[in-house]
């Protein structure tokens, strides 16, 4: 009985610990974090607002950044950000405009702010794919083509023009 007690004893404190255990090796997927922090490493900017956590919020900019972690994004999956230096490997291949995206509190919504950044790592040779901006395409890539995109449009009443590349896989 004793032997028991302590068996039932022994599973429940484990039980109780596990979680708590593997929360510490297990990344946030998503966090905020205060404006001056710096974005790690393959991680993306998908919103501002204002965080207690961060001192009083007083002037036009928000305070705090909502950042989510992009590094398992799976060869030729995407993420929506807002417009900022994406991860390597990362580009652009639409924008939009959104809310949360806005950095200031006064808003005009008269550009867009927020891109699809698609993970190029990984593609398979002879992958094609047009990509926003006029750039050289990456490495181990061709650049295709100069293209007309309206995914790629940056103003929000803008005219298409040529505003993107279409590059191939090598």
């Amino acid at each position: 009985m004793k032997l028991q007690a302590a068996l039932l004893t022994a599973l429940l404190t484990s039980a109780a610990l596990a979680p708590q255990a593997m929360s510490a090796q297990v990344p946030a997927a998503s966090q905020t974090v205060c404006m001056t922090s710096p974005t790690p490493t393959g991680w993306v900017v998908t919103g501002y607002s204002d965080w207690y956590a961060c001192g009083t919020p007083s002037n036009p900019y928000y305070n705090s950044k909502a950042i989510m972690d992009a590094t398992g994004t799976p060869s030729g999956g995407s993420v929506t950000a807002c417009m900022a230096p994406g991860p390597a490997g990362f580009y652009a291949t639409a924008y939009s405009y959104s809310f949360s995206c806005e950095i200031t509190k006064t808003p005009s919504g008269t550009f867009n702010n927020q891109e699809q950044l698609t993970n190029l790592n990984g593609r398979p040779s002879g992958t094609t794919v047009t990509i926003c901006g006029i750039q050289s395409a990456p490495s181990g890539w061709v650049q295709v083509a100069i293209a007309q995109s309206y995914l790629c449009v940056y103003a929000r009443s803008g005219g298409v023009g040529n505003n993107a590349v279409t590059i191939r896989k090598s």
